[in-house]
């Protein structure tokens, strides 16, 4: 099974035990500090890059 490219609400709610409107409100927030970074990215509402979310979550970075 392959793992999807950007991560959603639900997986966010799953993940720190939060209410969909505050997953909504991290998504957002993590997708501001993206842009910030970078202005010329593509954000997604409601999603959020899984590989920015895995670094700034759970402080992994892979080397893939």
């Amino acid at each position: 099974m392959t793992r999807k490219l950007y991560v959603d609400v639900d997986e966010v709610c799953a993940d720190w035990g939060v209410s969909r409107a505050q997953g909504y409100k991290m998504i957002r927030q993590m997708n501001e500090r993206m842009l910030k970074m970078n202005p010329n990215l593509i954000v997604i509402a409601g999603k959020v890059n899984r590989k920015f979310y895995e670094e700034n979550c759970y402080g992994t970075k892979n080397k893939t």
